[in-house]
């Protein structure tokens, strides 16, 4: 992963094997770069998501996508899913992204292709606030491989190249911003 951000971002970093405090900033610094100017998406405090999204938990909202490449959830496919109006098009262009540029590589596609859900109203884990995935504004990929405490990428193995394809649509890929539940990306600032 060092190596790699060296050739992609010029990060600087030394190829020791520690995924440290440089490692990881170097990581966000890249990703960051690869966002739009534009940061359409809200902060991620209620009053900023409602504000954008509407109330969490409400249907009215959301728009059914149909997946561009084959994706499963517990073995059995599945072929569309519900995600909020303002993310529809952003999450297509990026899952066309993934599916154009990967289609043959099955280390990547096996965690693209592995669906762990879009809409569902419920709080954060542990928490009393609402998760984006009750504003229809997340999806979980792999979630076997890329669990809620797993370290990135020391212990889960959601591949930078996912993260890439988010990152150029603005959302936060939660494995490289906050170190744990990589198989989250959200539609946030």
């Amino acid at each position: 992963m060092q190596t790699r951000l060296n050739f992609l971002y010029d990060a600087g970093l030394v190829v020791d094997g520690f995924w440290g405090p440089f490692s990881i900033k170097a990581c966000q610094s890249y990703l960051r770069s690869l966002m739009p100017k534009d940061r359409r998406w809200p902060r991620t405090g209620h009053a900023s998501l409602q504000a954008f999204y509407g109330a969490a938990g409400d249907e009215s909202n959301l728009v059914t996508i149909d997946f561009p490449y084959p994706m499963f959830y517990d073995g059995k496919r599945v072929t569309k899913s519900r995600v909020h109006k303002k993310c529809a098009d952003s999450l297509l262009r990026i899952l066309t992204a993934i599916g154009n540029k990967y289609h043959g590589d099955r280390g990547i596609m096996e965690e693209a292709e592995d669906y762990g859900g879009i809409f569902n109203d419920r709080n954060k884990r542990g928490g009393t606030s609402k998760s984006l995935h009750a504003y229809g504004a997340a999806i979980d990929l792999d979630a076997d491989d890329n669990t809620f405490r797993d370290s990135w990428p020391m212990q889960a193995d959601m591949p930078l190249e996912i993260m890439e394809e988010f990152s150029k649509e603005g959302w936060i890929s939660a494995g490289a911003f906050w170190g744990y539940d990589s198989m989250h990306f959200q539609a946030t600032a």
